[in-house]
């Protein structure tokens, strides 16, 4: 299913995202494995960066990429 909130001006960064959220993924899996809190301060770094980033995205992208809900 194709992902209703994606435009050309974010189709870039799905990518870099996926990974970023991917990595969180590990950390979390081996902070749980191996009790480093590394691994949860590397979580946290991802975390804070793909929230940053989709902040940026939001914003800087052209306002006729964002769909209005009433006009469809």
């Amino acid at each position: 299913m194709p992902r209703e909130w994606n435009t050309s001006f974010r189709e870039p960064w799905n990518p870099i995202i996926k990974k970023c959220l991917d990595g969180v993924d590990l950390h979390n899996r081996l902070y749980f494995e191996t009790q480093d809190t590394f691994h949860l301060d590397q979580a946290e770094v991802l975390r804070s960066y793909v929230s940053h980033l989709k902040t940026w995205i939001h914003n800087t992208e052209p306002e006729a990429f964002h769909r209005n809900k009433v006009n469809g």
